[in-house]
Formats: structure tokens, sequence, C-alpha cells
């Protein structure tokens, strides 16, 4: 049988003439909606979380998952089912590999979820519509639909981000769509006509279903053995965790956000104030800092908290005030890592959007302002544009540097951040540096933007910075515009 939505299985789950629907078919019809409604709001907060926080990246899963409710019940046969179950088995565990941090290509990471989406909720979908009821018992049937639909949304949306310490909706959900298709290929409902096929095939989808889960669960507990703190709140999944080879001059305490490093310390005590990561010496916040502190009582604003990372650079006399949305940072912060409260500035910390803090607040007059909020991967549009920068510079001395942190997988921030100092009438440079093992230094690339010649003077700054490089047809990015497309790498 390879279309199902026009077929119809002889099964004790199908139902014959008026028969009433059993709990067992009740049960499966809200089983396989729950299980489509899951994967997608699972699926959308993995890309939104790890890619970008834009309409977009939500539009696409949702505009696929109504896509193959209406191809399912449709009434035209797009469900070919033996495909589909073919299909499914592959995306699924492509997927499952996916969710390792090693695989976050956007070429990859994308096109896989959402084909991978596609598919799964089109097998959801489509064996519903095979066990569609007549028309008599169709009320029951709607109502489990919505009812499964609800269930989805309530895992996802309020029992994950309460119960779960990690972000394990989307392995669950992967499984869950596994066991589901070994449920439908049992051999009385398969549709295939050879006994010993069937049971053959059910026997292996079964034991497939029973490797990814086991790979699944292996994974979940091999995460959170080894983190020291596994936190999680509306704004995503925090984990701390130690490593090292076993020196304790090479060990390291790293925070990770989703897939992304937030920030790293060095575990002995030589070398704890040691700033990593982003922000280590030859970084361009490093520059930047050390051209600041030629000058005494340095005011230095930090947009992004991470592991407080950049308090390492404060000296007696100076001020540095962090800004970030998310409580479990702050907490982190000041509990897991010592940059914070070890470091020898006033350090201050505001909770709260960035953006709508510095709105609230008089003038601080900043020497350095450094822009470095992450979402995962994501940086949030509305602090890249052009009244954002407007803003920035209101709350910067006129000889003041802005610094902001563009280093990105998936997009070339560098132009977006020039174009706006550029209106402004500021000069904007870019700065990168290469790997440093030794020092737990990442590559990075930062934008300086600033009035003031003697900045740009600067022995290293002059040496390094380079001009951002143009590019053809990209508009200044406002509160009312902005499009991620154009600056894809």
């Amino acid at each position: 049988m390879s279309r199902g939505g026009a077929a119809r299985s002889e099964s004790t789950d199908s139902l014959e003439g008026d028969a009433r629907p059993g709990w067992k078919l009740q049960l499966t019809w809200l089983s396989l909606a729950a299980c489509g409604s899951t994967l997608l709001l699972a699926v959308t907060n993995h890309l939104t979380q790890n890619v970008a926080s834009i309409p977009f990246l939500w539009i696409l899963p949702l505009t696929l998952y109504l896509l193959s409710f209406i191809l399912c019940f449709e009434g035209r046969g797009w469900y070919h089912r033996t495909t589909f179950l073919k299909l499914a088995p592959i995306l699924i565990y492509g997927m499952a590999s996916a969710l390792s941090e090693d695989v976050q290509k956007l070429v990859i990471m994308i096109p896989l979820f959402s084909a991978g989406l596609l598919v799964c909720t089109m097998v959801c979908h489509g064996e519903l519509a095979r066990l569609k009821p007549s028309n008599r018992h169709l009320t029951t049937f709607y109502l489990m639909i919505s009812a499964g639909g609800a269930v989805g949304g309530i895992l996802v949306g309020l029992v994950a981000p309460h119960y779960f310490s990690g972000f394990f909706e989307l392995p669950i959900g992967l499984a869950w769509c596994a066991a589901m298709i070994v449920l439908v290929l049992r051999p009385e409902s398969s549709g295939i006509g050879n006994r010993w096929l069937a049971r053959a095939v059910w026997i292996g989808s079964m034991a497939a279903t029973l490797a990814l889960i086991g790979y699944l669960g292996y994974e979940i507990r091999d995460f959170r053995q080894g983190s020291r703190l596994l936190a999680r709140n509306f704004y995503g999944a925090l984990r701390v965790h130690d490593e090292g080879d076993g020196v304790e001059e090479a060990r390291i305490r790293k925070l990770t956000h989703g897939t992304i490093n937030h920030g790293e310390e060095f575990l002995d005590a030589e070398r704890h104030m040691q700033p990593t990561t982003y922000y280590g010496y030859k970084t361009g916040i490093g520059y930047t800092l050390q051209e600041a502190q030629r000058r005494l009582g340095l005011r230095v604003g930090v947009i992004g908290l991470g592991t407080g990372t950049i308090a390492a650079y404060g000296r007696p006399g100076d001020t540095y005030r962090f800004y970030d949305i998310n409580p479990l940072v702050i907490d982190i912060a000041r509990t897991q890592f010592r940059f914070v409260p070890e470091s020898e500035a006033k350090v201050d910390i505001v909770l709260g959007d960035a953006r709508l803090s510095l709105e609230r607040e008089a003038p601080q007059n900043y020497d350095v302002l450094a822009v470095d909020a992450f979402s995962s991967d994501a940086i949030p549009v509305h602090l890249l544009t052009r009244e954002a920068f407007e803003l920035y510079f209101r709350h910067l001395q006129p000889g003041g540097v802005l610094a902001v942190h563009v280093s990105n997988r998936h997009l070339n921030l560098a132009p977006v951040v020039a174009m706006a100092a550029e209106s402004l009438g500021k000069r904007a440079a870019v700065i990168d540096n290469d790997d440093d093992d030794d020092n737990a230094v990442f590559t990075s690339t930062w934008v300086v933007v600033s009035a003031r010649q003697s900045f740009f003077d600067y022995p290293f700054i002059h040496g390094l910075a380079t001009p951002a490089k143009r590019m053809p047809r990209l508009r200044i990015w406002t509160d009312d515009y902005s499009n991620l497309f154009q600056i894809l790498k």
C-alpha cells in the first residue's frame, strides 16, 4: 500500500462501518497529533536558539507543519506511505546526530531540520488520515487531534521549561516519532501483504528505535553527568562544566548556552583572572580596554554578562557596569566564576533588556561600551539598529569607544555595524584574532567604533584594525527594517 491518504488498513486499529472507536485507537490519534506538535515546537526552539531569533525561523517550521496537515488531509494521496516511512528514520537519525555541538553549520541545520520536520509530520498526519473513522465519529477524531496538539504544546511550552534542566524535548520528540512508526508498522496494521516480510520490517524498526532511544539516552546521561550545573528558564538552557586533562594549570570551567560557549575560566589559582575566549588580551576588546587604561577611573559598560570575563580587566577606581536580561546568567557569574566577585573594579549588574535599561538611565559617560549580547549564536537584532547606536553614543563620552562583538558562524555582521556607525559620523574598524589554545582564546571578530582619531592611532589598533568590507545593496538596519538574508555567510 503506497498511498495512505486514499487507502485504509484492514487492521484492528481501523474502523469498519459505524463501530465505535476503541480507547487504543483514540490514544493513537492523540499520540500522533501530540508527536507532530511536539516536533514543531522543539525544532523551532532549536533553530531560533542556535541560528537567530527571527520571524523566518518561527514561520518556516509552522509552514511546514501546516503544509503536512493540508497535504495529508486534502485527499489526493500526497502521503505516499512507503516513501515517507522509509525517509523518516533516516532524517530522525540525521537530526539526532546534528544535535551535537560539532554539527552547527547553517547550510546543514536549516535544510536538515526543515526536511526532517516535514517528513516526520507527514508521517504523523498521514497516519492520522489513514486511521480516519466514518463521518459518524469525526467529532471524536478531531477532538483527539486537537487535544494531541494541545498536549504537545503543553509538554514543550510548560512542562519542559519547569522540569527539564536541559533542552531535552527535541531528543524526546525524535524518539517519540520513531516509536510511533514502530506502532503503525505492526504486522497486523502495516499494510504489507507478506506476513513474514511485515514481521521482519516491524522487528527491524523496533530494533532501530531501541538503538535510537539508547543513543539519545546515553547522550543525555553523559551531558548531565559531565555537568557541574544545569539550569533552564524562559531564556534557554545553561550548563556549567569543567574540562581538562587532569593538569590543574590546564583545567577550565566553561559556561554554555545552547551549543555556544559563553565563557571559560582557568581553575588554576594563578590564572583564574586571566581573560579567555573572545576577550583575551590580544582580541579587539582586549586592545580597546588596554588603550583606555592609559587613563584612570575608567567607566566601562558591557551589554551581555556571560561569565563576566571582561571584569578581569578592572582596576581599583574603575567601574564596570553589566547589562543582562537573564537572571540565571547573573547568578552563575556570581557563584560559579570568579571574574565578577574578584574583580578589582567596582562591578554593577543591571537585570533587564539592555536597550530598555539604557533608555531609562541618565547618560553614563562610559569610556568604553562593549556590546556582546548573545542568545546562543544569535545576536538580538534590536541591538544593531541605527536607533540602538544613537542610544549607545548617548551613554559614551565624546571620545568614547563602542566595541561590538560580531563573531558568528552564520552571519556577517561587521558591515551592518559599520553602516550604522558611519550614519552617525563615526569611524569603524574590524579587529580579528586567531585561536590561542594555550591561553584558551578563540578566534573572534570585534568592530570598534569611535570619533576619536587617537584611538585608531594606538599602536595595536593601528596595526591590526581593517576597514569593514562593504556589501552591495545592504541597507542600514533600523527598528523598522533588517534583513538577515543579505548577510548570510
